[in-house]
């Protein structure tokens, strides 16, 4: 169908171009923020332009896409050429930004707006990204291979079915707990390295939500290392409680 033939209702459009423009604006702001030549204007104007091409066809939409790239190559070059520098994290953040445009143009409102919010939190955790991948030990990278292997690797290939006679051994809900185990370990440590001793009482809070026992096993002998098992009494009651709060709500939610 012409492009002219097509009609547009309002509200849906409205509604479209409001959410378009606010993800713009959000990942914009970000970039104003940190003195970036592209800001809150630039982000929400190509937003905005995935929205409208993908509601018109296809091929506007990889029309737009080069658009925007010919953007970013403009503003690289225009950087190289004042200051011998590249806007590396700000052009990926501008294709990204035309990219959830066009998912909210194609109905999406979840997806797009998920996006938004995780592209500006690594914008604006640069500092705090950085200090904790220069720290990085080969042996915690080795170790979120490892999780990754366990995960994504072996989990899948694993039969889900009971493998004996009597209907107890599953080995696909068996390697569930060993990741729940190996999961929980490394966001403890991870949160640790960030937010120092405040991290036990964040782990305890997101442990709690998958597995309270792994939890509290993972929080005890963290503890001890740390000379501050004082403090272990209220992080295991804390796990707890968080898992016989989130297993009420699923309770109510099926009633």
């Amino acid at each position: 169908m012409p492009p002219s033939d097509i009609f547009f209702p309002a509200a849906p459009i409205t509604l479209k171009m409001g959410v378009s423009v606010g993800l713009g604006m959000l990942v914009g702001l970000e970039r104003e923020w940190s003195n970036k030549d592209m800001g809150v204007r630039t982000f929400a104007i190509v937003s905005l332009l995935g929205m409208l091409a993908s509601l018109v066809g296809e091929p506007f939409v990889i029309g737009g896409l080069v658009g925007v790239l010919l953007l970013v190559a403009g503003a690289n070059t225009r950087s190289l050429l004042i200051d011998r520098s590249l806007e590396m994290t700000t052009s990926a953040a501008l294709m990204a930004v035309y990219m959830l445009g066009v998912l909210v143009g194609l109905g999406h409102i979840f997806t797009p707006v998920a996006g938004a919010i995780i592209v500006t939190m690594l914008l604006a955790w640069k500092t705090e990204l950085n200090r904790f991948a220069g720290g990085l030990l080969p042996s915690e990278i080795r170790s979120a291979i490892l999780l990754g292997l366990i995960g994504f690797v072996i989990y899948p290939i694993l039969p889900d079915r009971y493998i004996d006679p009597w209907h107890l051994f599953n080995p696909a809900d068996a390697w569930l707990s060993v990741i729940a185990i190996a999961g929980i370990g490394f966001v403890n440590y991870v949160l640790l390295r960030i937010y120092s001793t405040r991290g036990f009482y964040l782990g305890a809070v997101f442990g709690g939500l998958v597995n309270s026992s792994a939890t509290v096993a993972e929080i005890s002998t963290r503890l001890r290392g740390a000379q501050m098992a004082s403090r272990a009494t209220v992080l295991c009651l804390l796990a707890t409680r968080i898992k016989r709060s989130s297993a009420g709500l699923r309770i109510n939610s099926m009633a």
